[in-house]
């Protein structure tokens, strides 16, 4: 999936700000890390959550080992206290996206083989853009 796909599909979803944000390589895609990504993985808020979850047929048994319910072969869903949702996230590109530093701790944490890249760039904009906004 390109950027003018995850961007579509987004907007299909039409989730009002405040109560969802886009996690990880979706949110490195829109920064210019990423070129491609799998897959969508978005953190919503509880109350969206109850919104959606009988459209999407959201039940237990779509909750894989991470928390995450599958809406689709694209796109994932993890819940979140919506005061938590809330302050998350930063605005990128007009789509609220998990604050960078978050998605370097946890990468950093994991420090998986896969990550280091995702480590280095991350830091390298950090460093680059750190008296931005």
């Amino acid at each position: 999936m390109n950027k003018e796909q995850l961007l579509n599909e987004l907007k299909k979803l039409d989730f009002p700000v405040g109560d969802y944000y886009l996690l990880s390589s979706g949110c490195l895609m829109l920064y210019g890390m990423r070129d491609t990504i799998s897959d969508i993985d978005l953190c919503i808020s509880d109350e969206l959550f109850e919104k959606i979850k009988d459209k999407y047929e959201l039940t237990e048994d779509k909750v894989n080992e991470c928390g995450f319910y599958k809406i689709n072969d694209e796109l994932e869903v993890v819940v979140n206290k919506k005061e938590e949702v809330a302050t998350a996230y930063e605005i990128k590109d007009g789509i609220p996206v998990e604050k960078l530093t978050s998605i370097l701790a946890y990468k950093v944490n994991r420090n998986k083989e896969k990550d280091q890249k995702d480590i280095e760039n991350i830091r390298k904009y950090l460093e680059e853009n750190e008296n931005i906004g």
